[in-house]
C-alpha cells in the first residue's frame, strides 16, 4: 500500500469515528419521532392528550439539537413524555368509555324503572278491576239475599196468618160446639124437671097465633049532612 492509500484510509477511519455517533443519534431520533407520530396519528388516542404530545415533541426537538453528552438523559426524557402522553390519552379514552357505559347503564336503569312502573300500574288497574267486580258481585248477592229474605218473610207471614186463621176457626168451632152442647144439656135438664122429654115438650107447645089486625075506626060525618 503506498502513502496515498494509507492517507485515504486514515481519513476514512477518522470520518467514520466522527459520523458513527451522528448516525446512531439519527436512528434514536427517528425511533422516538416514530413513536410520537404513531401516538399523534392514532384514531382513538391522537386527539386526547395534545398538551402532553406537545411536551414530547419539544423534548424530541431538544434531543435533536443536543450534544453527545446530554443524549442519554434526553432520550429518557422524550420516552417518559411520550409514555405520559399515551397514558393520559388512554386514561381520557377509558374515562370516556366509562362515562358512555355509565350513561348507557343510566338509560337501561331508566328503561327498567319505566317498565316496572308500567307493570305496577297495570297490576294496580287489574287489582282495581277485580275489586270492583268483587264489590259488584257482593252487592248483587246482598240484593238477592235481601230479596230471598223478603220472600221468606212474606211466606212466613202468610203461613202465620193461615195458622192464626185456622186457630180462630178452630176456636169458633169449639165455641159453637160448646154452645150447642150446653143448649142441649139445658134442654134436657128442663125436660127432666118438667117430666117431659124435650122432644114432646117441643111438640106440645102451641104455635103462636098471628096478631089480629086492628079494626078501622068509622069516619065522622060533617055537620049539615052530606050526600
Amino acid at each position: 500500500m503506498n502513502r496515498f492509500h494509507r492517507a485515504a484510509l486514515g481519513v476514512a477511519l477518522t470520518l467514520a469515528c466522527f459520523s458513527a455517533p451522528a448516525i446512531a443519534r439519527d436512528d434514536e431520533y427517528q425511533r422516538l419521532a416514530d413513536r410520537v407520530d404513531r401516538l399523534a396519528n392514532d384514531p382513538v388516542l391522537g386527539q386526547r392528550a395534545p398538551a402532553q404530545l406537545d411536551r414530547a415533541r419539544a423534548a424530541l426537538a431538544e434531543f435533536k439539537e443536543a450534544g453527545r453528552r446530554d443524549r442519554e438523559q434526553l432520550v429518557y426524557l422524550v420516552e417518559r413524555r411520550i409514555d405520559t402522553a399515551q397514558a393520559a390519552a388512554e386514561a381520557e379514552y377509558l374515562e370516556g368509555q366509562r362515562a358512555e357505559l355509565q350513561s348507557e347503564n343510566d338509560r337501561l336503569q331508566l328503561a327498567i324503572a319505566r317498565r316496572d312502573a308500567a307493570q305496577a300500574r297495570a297490576e294496580l288497574e287489574r287489582q282495581r278491576l277485580q275489586s270492583q267486580i268483587r264489590a259488584e258481585e257482593a252487592e248483587r248477592a246482598a240484593r238477592e239475599a235481601e230479596a230471598a229474605r223478603a220472600e221468606g218473610a212474606q211466606a212466613a207471614q202468610a203461613a202465620e196468618a193461615a195458622r192464626a186463621e185456622a186457630a180462630q176457626a178452630k176456636r169458633m168451632a169449639d165455641a159453637q160446639a160448646k154452645a150447642t152442647a150446653l143448649a142441649r144439656k139445658e134442654a134436657e135438664l128442663e125436660a127432666a124437671l118438667s117430666g117431659k122429654s124435650p122432644k114432646a115438650d117441643a111438640a106440645a107447645k102451641p104455635k103462636a097465633k098471628p096478631a089480629a089486625k086492628p079494626v078501622p075506626k068509622p069516619k065522622k060525618v060533617p055537620a049539615g049532612g052530606g050526600k
